[in-house]
């Protein structure tokens, strides 16, 4: 892992009062599958209340194929207060056959959006996994859109004890907010030409759901990591827009096909309008 220290810093683009004010007003006026489409990295897309409804969103009427995607999951997670979660798409990882992006969507929790990743050829492998939170049992779905146009999906059943979203906790208002994040990334130091390689990112964050209260009865605001990002010598590798269902100090490990040497930058965008970046670099032979 690449332990070096990172100072938050603030974002210049971060949503203003009055940017907020405007999408809002914007949204209210436009049509409601138009609104669906929208996808801001920086937390303001629409918070669905069922998923079906948000993948019709998301994709219009569309025929999904079930072959060439796989969702892990366990069966029966000991606490759906951390599930791990793979997804595998088969693809040539082409500029004409690779997945432009792909949403995850947990039926039975109290907003189904868990989170959604964008792809490039460059990542060389269509993969990505994490850790989700899920609030009972239920069915976990992954959507994709490839580049040629096809859509993709793959359904779930998880068996969960406890539930994860609402659970009374530890900690007041103050504490979330003086909670300091820390990030760390893990890429090899070398690589040959043209090999693909893991890619591992991880944050320290609490991942505050705005669904719970503590033992004092005081409801705890909503303060997440709403976005990740991952660029090569400048040019966007991996994004993703997390949202409160995915679990505790977020987790992604995906891949790059490397085929020069350079400098990986990573950068993560906490609510709280902080961005936190790391940097590896990456020698090819």
């Amino acid at each position: 892992m690449n332990d070096e220290t990172v100072r938050p810093r603030r974002d210049p683009a971060a949503p203003t009062r009055r940017r907020v004010l405007r999408m809002a007003a914007a949204a209210a006026m436009a049509p409601a599958a138009a609104r669906g489409q929208v996808t801001d990295l920086r937390g303001f897309d629409p918070l669905w209340r069922d998923a079906e409804a948000a993948i019709a969103a998301f994709f219009g009427p569309v025929a999904f194929a079930r072959e060439g995607i796989a969702l892990d999951l366990p069966d029966q997670p000991d606490s759906g207060s951390t599930v791990p979660l793979s997804l595998r798409i088969d693809a040539a990882m082409t500029d004409a056959d690779h997945p432009v992006v792909v949403h995850v969507l947990a039926h039975g929790n109290p907003t189904p959006h868990v989170f959604s990743a964008w792809f490039t050829p460059a990542c060389g492998r269509g993969e990505v996994a994490t850790r989700i939170r899920l609030e009972r049992s239920q069915t976990v779905t992954a959507v994709a859109r490839m580049r040629d146009g096809r859509h993709l999906r793959a359904d779930r059943d998880v068996t969960v004890s406890f539930g994860a979203c609402a659970q009374i906790g530890e900690g007041s208002n103050d504490d979330v907010i003086a909670f300091q994040p820390r990030s760390r990334v893990s890429v090899p130091p070398r690589a040959r030409r043209g090999e693909i390689v893991p890619v591992r990112a991880l944050i320290s964050h609490p991942m505050e759901t705005g669904l719970r209260s503590n033992s004092a009865d005081e409801w705890i605001r909503q303060r997440i990591v709403s976005r990740f990002g991952c660029a090569f010598n400048g040019v966007e590798l991996f994004r993703a827009r997390l949202h409160p269902a995915v679990a505790t100090n977020p987790y992604f490990h995906f891949h790059a096909r490397v085929v020069e040497s350079g400098s990986f930058a990573f950068d993560w965008y906490d609510t709280l309008d902080l961005t936190f970046v790391n940097r590896a670099d990456i020698a090819v032979a």
